[in-house]
């Protein structure tokens, strides 16, 4: 197996435009925003291969700040979904939006940060 990041796996971001199927289909398209988690490979191969302590430190750091805020921001996000006066279509695709694009901005703010701390 080979050590490192690959920095082909950046083109499996680009599988979550299939999430704009979601508009006139299914609204499970939508989850595949989630695919746009895959970019953050770049930040990851920009790092290189090397694994010590203050990166694992700086990983820590940055995913704490990273999965804090964006969730923090999502369930904000789904208290104003809930308090809205839309209907349970629209508030069930509004959800489904929340969490993908919670959990894509998250893989990659954590990855960015993690990058810049370095």
């Amino acid at each position: 197996m080979k050590k490192g990041v690959s920095k082909n796996l950046v083109c499996l971001g680009f599988l979550g435009f299939i999430g704009f199927r979601g508009l006139n289909h299914n609204p499970l398209y939508f989850l595949y925003f989630a695919f746009g988690g895959y970019f953050s490979y770049f930040w990851w191969s920009k790092l290189g291969q090397i694994k010590d302590e203050c990166l694992m430190a700086n990983k820590r750091k940055a995913a704490s700040i990273s999965f804090g805020v964006c969730f923090a921001i999502a369930f904000v996000l789904s208290f104003m979904v809930k308090l809205s006066s839309f209907d349970l279509q629209s508030s069930y695709k509004m959800q489904l939006l929340i969490v993908s694009f919670a959990f894509a901005i998250s893989i990659n703010l954590w990855a960015y940060l993690t990058y810049k701390f370095n």
